[in-house]
């Protein structure tokens, strides 16, 4: 049982430390994978153009 109860305890003080750690030592996805060409700041605002109206709307959203 004492085993048992040392493996849980270092497990959660393995778990917190790492919670610290890893966000500081890591770096964010997009910095990690982006290029020179590559946008994204707000994926999504700029893939339609702004005069684009939807056919009709899905099923399962308001109106649909």
């Amino acid at each position: 049982m004492k085993i048992l109860l040392t493996g849980i305890a270092a497990a959660i003080i393995l778990g917190i430390i790492a919670g610290f750690i890893l966000p500081r030592v890591g770096e964010p996805a997009y910095q990690a994978y982006s290029t020179s060409s590559t946008r994204v700041g707000e994926p999504g605002h700029n893939l339609i153009g702004k005069e684009w109206q939807p056919a009709s709307n899905p099923p399962g959203t308001p109106g649909g």
